[in-house]
């Protein structure tokens, strides 16, 4: 099933494009990277998505209606949930106290599943999120998407402040939650290669416009290709 259908979307700030005429869908239970340089786009693309910023021309389609010009309040409601790079919990908070506010009503998602996900989390249940780790934040942030029982989940850098080796053992764990309820999820990520290890397809923007779709075992295979779309300029608002 297509959760997320995006036709000839161009969007910018302020009404100067900055991503344009781009297309790309994702199914339920996949994951699907978003690649590219700083400054490519990518977190512009998120955001209009979700709609934080309007849409210049084209349309975005979730769970078959069209969102584009929704707030995005009536968006995430519809079951979208957005994972932006400062992590998006309230660090004077605890542990209990995020999950339970992210908790969306008649949901079928539990904490105890949420600590099946997170082991980690469960013994500081009672510690504020500004005292954690920056790891155990990271899994927090992702528990709270788990806990509002999303159809679709967008995620910006989310190994941002975390080790690489950190990174590549929290994607199992995503991938495992779309794949247990039918998630599909758009992950915007730097670190290429871990993304595409955990993806089944890819995009990659280069200075707004998509340079490749298609699956991800195959730009796996086109170094000299990520390496081209990775340098040169990034004078474009991300």
């Amino acid at each position: 099933m297509t959760l997320l259908q995006v036709n000839s979307l161009t969007t910018g700030h302020n009404g100067v494009a900055v991503v344009h005429d781009v297309n790309l869908m994702v199914e339920s239970g996949e994951v699907v990277a978003l690649l590219g340089a700083n400054g490519a786009g990518k977190t512009t693309l998120l955001h209009t998505i979700a709609g934080l910023l309007p849409a210049i021309n084209g349309t975005v389609f979730f769970n078959d209606r069209p969102v584009t010009g929704l707030s995005t309040h009536q968006i995430v409601r519809q079951g979208l949930s957005l994972l932006p790079e400062n992590r998006g919990i309230f660090y004077q908070l605890t542990v209990a106290e995020n999950l339970r506010l992210y908790k969306r009503q008649g949901g079928a998602v539990k904490v105890e599943e949420v600590f099946e996900y997170f082991p980690a989390l469960k013994p500081l249940v009672e510690r504020k999120a500004g005292l954690l780790s920056g790891v155990e934040q990271q899994m927090l942030s992702l528990g709270c998407r788990f806990i509002a029982d999303p159809k679709l989940m967008l995620i910006d850098e989310m190994s941002l402040g975390l080790a690489p080796i950190i990174f590549q053992r929290m994607l199992p764990v995503l991938t495992q939650f779309a794949a247990d309820r039918g998630v599909g999820v758009l992950l915007v990520e730097q670190h290429v290669h871990l993304a595409l290890k955990s993806s089944s397809r890819a995009y990659v923007l280069n200075r707004g416009e998509l340079t490749f779709s298609g699956t991800a075992n195959a730009l796996q295979n086109q170094r000299q290709f990520l390496e081209s779309n990775y340098m040169g300029s990034t004078k474009q608002r991300e």
